[in-house]
């Protein structure tokens, strides 16, 4: 036991996140934990490589300038030495697996695609998500085997999400449309007009940003404007109706309730929460 615990040396705990289950092996940390809406960590780094599956509750997570929405079911892959920082909303429940320097040593050499972070969110991620936290909660004796063998599997499946090796590389035009949506998530637009950005059939188009993205074009503006809004309100003394103006809401209503649906909570409450900590 000495030997597997001297693997994850200098490995510590964060204050505030309450571990429910924890294994360590020879080769893995895994735990599940619980962290609390109140929870903000600033910009810190990771010294393990490690993956994260979002069980339940949605957070935000911030790479340099760029803010994601982390769901429910999402698998996120961070590298070793990657710096992040978190914005905890909801309550949110993780499962995660950190490996020795030399496992991941061993995983590089076989697929050397795990210099930057990455994330998915797939059926097949949830089904071996769920079974992952089975396996820690039950821990008889093949557990261990069987964890590892998940953890195995769902980095392969992040990875063959983002490198594409289920299916051709993502074309060209797909950047393009990504971009666009970037520049102007705030403003009205169709389908068609974005089909006709790529040069392709709106059919075509949802077909295969559904594919590589794992949502639809819908839910990706969605979610840019709500990491908008939440930059807003954590940075800005600007009005509520007004951040939903600049997001791209019909209206506040409207602001409310996508962001209620993906924090539990609404804006008002959240702007309040930050001022509390």
């Amino acid at each position: 036991m000495n030997a597997q615990t001297n693997s994850f040396v200098g490995f510590s705990t964060l204050k505030g996140v309450h571990t429910v289950k924890n294994r360590v092996t020879e080769d893995l940390k895994i735990d599940e934990s619980l962290y609390p809406p109140s929870l903000k960590q600033p910009c810190h780094t990771h010294q393990f490589a490690s993956f994260s599956f979002v069980s339940s509750g949605s957070y935000l997570e911030t790479f340099g300038k760029n803010t994601h929405t982390r769901q429910d079911s999402t698998l996120i892959f961070h590298p070793p030495q990657e710096s992040h920082s978190v914005d905890f909303i909801s309550d949110v429940r993780i499962v995660r697996v950190h490996f020795t320097v030399e496992k991941f040593s061993c995983i590089r050499e076989q697929l050397a695609v795990f210099d930057a972070p990455m994330s998915c969110r797939t059926q097949s991620v949830c089904s071996l998500g769920s079974r992952l936290r089975k396996e820690l909660r039950e821990m008889d004796a093949a557990s261990a085997l069987a964890i590892e063998g998940l953890a195995l599997e769902m980095l392969a499946e992040v990875t063959r999400n983002q490198t594409g090796t289920r299916k051709q590389n993502p074309p060209q035009w797909l950047k393009e449309v990504r971009d666009y949506l970037h520049d102007t998530f705030a403003e009205s637009f169709v389908l068609g007009d974005v089909a006709r950005i790529a040069g392709v059939h709106s059919t075509h188009l949802s077909r295969v940003f559904r594919e590589n993205l794992g949502c639809t074009v819908g839910e990706y503006v969605r979610r840019l404007r709500v990491e908008f809004a939440c930059r807003q309100i954590l940075t800005t003394e600007i009005s509520l109706s007004e951040i939903a103006s600049r997001a791209g809401f019909s209206d506040q209503s409207h602001f409310n309730r996508t962001f209620k649906s993906l924090f539990n909570l609404t804006p008002r409450e959240y702007r309040k929460m930050s001022r509390a900590r």
